[in-house]
C-alpha cells in the first residue's frame, strides 16, 4: 500500500515486506522463475507487483474482459512498449508472442506480468496449455520471471495451482495475499488515534484499497459516514458489488450473510433463517470461505467436534451487513449521520468484540515472532465447549500450543478496566485442558484495576497488556 507524505511528493510502500522479499529473491536467482500471486479484489496485488518491477525490465499486461484477439493485441503492444516499437502489428498468435519473449530474456533478466489472468484464460481457454509448453521447454534456458496474478480465488487455486491444471507443478513460488494485520494497518493510519485506527482497521477488514479511502484528517464518525453511510460512499455498495463480480446468485449469498450477522452460526440455523434447503447450503458456504468472507471454525484442538460454526471473517462485510444493509433506506434519504449516532456508535463495542479478538491474534503472533513469549507457540486458535462441573458453555479467546507450555488468552474491548475476576475465570477455564505448564495473556482496551495488577504481582506466568501497549511492540526483523 502507498501512503502520501507531505502531499503527493514522497510516497512510501507499506506492508507486503515478506512477499516483496520473496519476489526479489526469485529475481536474483539465475534461470526461469514462475510466480503465482492471488488474493481477493482490492487486496493490493497490483500495488505489490508495480513496486516489485519498478526499475526492472518488465512487460506488464492486464487481462481484459474481451475476446482473444483484443487480448492478443493488448499484450502485443505491452511487448512492443518494452522494445520501444509501439504501433507495430500484433503477433500472429500467443505462441509467436511468447517465443519473442523467450528471445528477449535469453541473456538478461526480464519480468513478464499477466495481471487478471482469469480474464485472459476465459478469452483464450488454450492459454494455460500454451504456457505449460513454454514453461517446460522454450523458457527453461532463459532468464524470464513469469508472474500470473488473479483476483478470482477459485480460478487461481483450481485452474492455475490445482492438480488438474496444465500449469500444475510449474510454479517456483506462490503468494496468497491476505488482508493487513492490525500492525500493518496501524502503520498506514499512523496519524490517527490508536482506538480510531483499530475500528477503521476492523471496519475495512484490513483491505489495502479500502484503507486508502480513509481521510486521516477527519474523525472516526466522519470517515464511517463518508465511506459506508452515504449513498455516494466508496464502500456503500462494495460488498454487494464484490458478490456480483465473484459469484452467481448474489441474492442467496446476501441472505446467508444476513443470517450469520443476525446470530445464526450453525449450518441448520443458517439454512432455516435464509430459507435454504440444507443440502444446497455447503456449496454456498464453501464459496464464501474461498473468498475469505466467512470462516468455518471448530474448537481448537478438537477437530472431531461437531460444534462447527460459521463467522463472518471479513470486517467490512460484518460492518456492512450489520449497519448498512438494514438501514439503506435511511442512508439513501441522507440520514447517514443520524444512523451513525443512533445505531452504529452505541453498538460499536459489540461490533469490535470479534474484531478485537483478531487484533489479539495479531498481537500474539507479533510477540511470538519476536521471541517475547516464554515459549515458541506453533499453533493457536479459539476454543469453546462444555464445562461439565459448572454445566455451562465456556469460551477462550486464544489457546496456543507451545513446545513446553500452553497459553490461554482473553481480549476485552470495553470501557471498564479488567478486574481480577476476569483473570481468575481465565485460570479456571484453563483447567478444562490437560497442560503441565500454563501461561496467561489478557489484552484490555481500557487497562486493569489495581486488584488485577496485585493478583499477578511477582508471577511469571501472567502477561497483562493494555491496548496502548501495542504502540510499542517491535516488528520482526
Amino acid at each position: 500500500m502507498f501512503k502520501s507524505i507531505q502531499g503527493v511528493v514522497r510516497v512510501v510502500f507499506i506492508g507486503r515486506e515478506n512477499e516483496l522479499n520473496g519476489l526479489e529473491q526469485q529475481y536474483q536467482r539465475p534461470g526461469f522463475e514462475f510466480s503465482v500471486i492471488y488474493g481477493r479484489r482490492r487486496i493490493g496485488k497490483t500495488y505489490l507487483i508495480r513496486q516489485f518491477i519498478a526499475g526492472k525490465p518488465a512487460i506488464f499486461f492486464t487481462g481484459l474482459e474481451a475476446g482473444a484477439l483484443i487480448n492478443l493485441e493488448s499484450l502485443s503492444q505491452a511487448v512492443h512498449q518494452l522494445t520501444g516499437q509501439e504501433g507495430l502489428a500484433a503477433y500472429r498468435d500467443f505462441s509467436a508472442l511468447f517465443s519473442a519473449v523467450a528471445g528477449m530474456a535469453r541473456n538478461r533478466r526480464l519480468v513478464l506480468v499477466i495481471d487478471e489472468y482469469p480474464y485472459l484464460a476465459a478469452a483464450a481457454p488454450e492459454i494455460s496449455s500454451i504456457l505449460q509448453k513454454f514453461c517446460d521447454h522454450d523458457w527453461q534456458d532463459t532468464q524470464l520471471h513469469l508472474i500470473l496474478c488473479g483476483s478470482s480465488m477459485s480460478f487461481m487455486e483450481r485452474q492455475v495451482l490445482g492438480a488438474k491444471s496444465p500449469l500444475y507443478g510449474r510454479r517456483t513460488a506462490q503468494y496468497r495475499l491476505m488482508p493487513f494485520s492490525y500492525f500493518e494497518s496501524r502503520r498506514y493510519l499512523s496519524d490517527m488515534p490508536a482506538e480510531t485506527a483499530a475500528i477503521l482497521h476492523t471496519a475495512t477488514g484490513g483491505v489495502a484499497e479500502y484503507l486508502s479511502f480513509v481521510d486521516q484528517s477527519r474523525s472516526l464518525a466522519d470517515n464511517l459516514i463518508a465511506l459506508f453511510l452515504s449513498g455516494t460512499g466508496r464502500l456503500y455498495e462494495e460488498p454487494g458489488n464484490l458478490l456480483k463480480q465473484e459469484l452467481r446468485e448474489p441474492r442467496v449469498y446476501n441472505d446467508l450473510l444476513d443470517a450469520i450477522v443476525g446470530g445464526a452460526n450453525k449450518s441448520h440455523e443458517i439454512a432455516t433463517k435464509a430459507q435454504l434447503h440444507s443440502g444446497a447450503l455447503n456449496h454456498y458456504l464453501e464459496s464464501l470461505i474461498d473468498l475469505g468472507i466467512i470462516s468455518k471454525e471448530k474448537p481448537f484442538q478438537n477437530e472431531q467436534s461437531r460444534k462447527t460454526i460459521y463467522r463472518i471473517a471479513d470486517g467490512c462485510f460484518r460492518f456492512w451487513y450489520r449497519y448498512v444493509m438494514p438501514n439503506s433506506n435511511a442512508i439513501q434519504s441522507g440520514l447517514g449521520r443520524q444512523v451513525f449516532e443512533k445505531i452504529v456508535e452505541p453498538d460499536l463495542p459489540a461490533f469490535m468484540g470479534q474484531g478485537f479478538e483478531m487484533i489479539f491474534f495479531d498481537y500474539f503472533d507479533r510477540l511470538n515472532a519476536t521471541g517475547k513469549l516464554p515459549d515458541l507457540f506453533t499453533r493457536r486458535g479459539r476454543w469453546w465447549g462444555n464445562n461439565p462441573d459448572l454445566r455451562r458453555e465456556e469460551e477462550i479467546d486464544l489457546v496456543g500450543i507451545g513446545t513446553q507450555m500452553t497459553c490461554f488468552g482473553e481480549a476485552k474491548w470495553r470501557q471498564d478496566k479488567v478486574d481480577v475476576g476476569v483473570l481468575k475465570q481465565l485460570e479456571q477455564k484453563s483447567d478444562l485442558f490437560q497442560a503441565s505448564q500454563r501461561y496467561f495473556i489478557c489484552l484490555s482496551k481500557s487497562g486493569f484495576t489495581e486488584g488485577a495488577y496485585d493478583y499477578v504481582q511477582g508471577r511469571t506466568d501472567f502477561l497483562l497488556s493494555r491496548f496502548s501497549d501495542l504502540e510499542q511492540v517491535p516488528g520482526p526483523k
